[in-house]
């Protein structure tokens, strides 16, 4: 039988021939707690607030509170808790970067992660401590020269992987926290995740938190004239590349970083779903405008856009047309600055923000006003509400 280098050292001596599914007499007097026996390492993974897989969107259900999980790639890592150094991270990690299908319809739940080296086996515990990290980046890592599968990249400080956004993919990262993990149990923080705390019940739970800022978006009339206009399509301008940094020493901080400069921006464009992947935008069109109601029904446009936080302002490009075909003139594109300080909530008071923030969602909405006219209004949402706000050619810009 094959031998397990992993096995606490205790037992060691007794398993050496043995498989893991032979039975292990206990010792006389031992605790059937810590009877010796492998333990295999167990997760749990929760999406922060809400995930998908190639250029699936973003990750969750967010009607409500609801963020469930449905089946996206995770890749996993495992360290002892004392290695500080990771310019050598392959050949020192526990796990080294391990792909795992996410739950499927659930908001968390188990996630299965196997050894390489056998085949639908877990991976053990030996009589160290460890940390684990994960990540979902869907398929952004797909960046010029890249390989079929993400590529780690490791430094003395931090592994990350280098990414490419184009508006639909949903950027996460997640390190296993044992103070949270430990409560309500006899181990201490300092003893997890180990063996020790595994037969206690104690496993690492992978909360993924998204790293990016999120975008939804609605079209509602204005006016009577709009009732013949559709949008055919919308695009966000964002910076798109930098890395993904998924493993740190003490003091990195998790995330993005090393991102490109701020006048190096591309268009995101609003696409929507077509099963698990995004498909090209169908042009929406604008509702019937009714004259006696006095708020007009709005209906949501694609999946979102996911783009690069951190900034006062995006700039944000409506194209109309008219869906009789029976105008003479194009209409001409449309660009408005779309600026965290219009930013207002549920109930249109000012939100006070200075800047798009990751892991909010904004809810933008688009009045169209006739053919040549356009109110954005923007509002924060779930994941984690960051505001809404109105753009209107007819409103000042920091008054909606």
């Amino acid at each position: 039988m094959k031998n397990y280098a992993l096995l606490a050292a205790a037992a060691l001596g007794m398993l050496a021939a043995c498989s893991k599914n032979e039975t292990v007499p206990q010792q006389p007097g031992t605790d059937p707690v810590d009877d010796g026996s492998p333990v295999a390492v167990q997760f749990n993974a929760t999406p922060m607030a809400s995930v998908a897989t190639r250029a699936g969107g973003s990750v969750g259900d967010f009607a409500g509170d609801s963020n469930v999980w449905g089946n996206q790639t995770l890749y996993v890592f495992g360290f002892d808790r004392d290695i500080t150094d990771f310019t050598d991270a392959e050949t020192t990690a526990f796990i080294w970067h391990v792909s795992a299908a996410a739950p499927a319809g659930a908001e968390t739940g188990g996630i299965d992660v196997y050894n390489p080296q056998f085949p639908d086996e877990p991976f053990y515990y030996g009589d160290d401590i460890y940390d684990f990290y994960g990540y979902h980046i869907d398929d952004a890592y797909l960046v010029e020269g890249s390989e079929v599968a993400p590529e780690p990249v490791s430094e003395a400080n931090r592994i990350y992987v280098p990414f490419k956004i184009d508006g639909g993919q949903d950027l996460m990262v997640a390190k296993a926290d044992p103070a949270a993990d430990v409560v309500g149990t006899e181990v201490t923080a300092q003893n997890a995740y180990s063996a020790y705390a595994a037969r206690r019940d104690v496993h690492p739970n992978l909360l993924f938190k998204h790293q990016l800022a999120r975008f939804k978006f609605e079209v509602r009339s204005g006016d009577p004239s709009a009732d013949n206009i559709q949008v055919d399509s919308i695009k966000l301008q964002s910076r798109t590349t930098g890395n993904l940094v998924v493993v740190g020493a003490a003091g990195v901080t998790l995330g993005i970083a090393d991102t490109t400069s701020a006048d190096a921006l591309s268009w995101l464009e609003l696409r929507q779903k077509a099963g698990d992947v995004l498909e090209a935008l169908d042009p929406v069109e604008v509702p019937t405008y009714v004259s006696d109601q006095p708020v007009q029904e709005s209906v949501s446009a694609g999946e979102s856009i996911l783009a690069m936080p951190g900034v006062a302002q995006y700039r944000l490009r409506v194209v109309l047309s008219d869906k009789t075909g029976q105008m003479d003139t194009p209409i001409e594109p449309q660009e408005y600055d779309l600026t965290a300080a219009s930013l207002t909530n549920a109930d249109g008071d000012s939100m006070n923000a200075t800047k798009f923030e990751a892991g909010k969602s904004y809810k933008v909405t688009i009045v169209v006003r006739g053919p040549q006219d356009v109110q954005i209004e923007a509002t924060v949402e779930a994941w984690e509400d960051g505001g809404e706000t109105v753009i209107d050619p007819d409103q000042p810009p920091f008054g909606n």
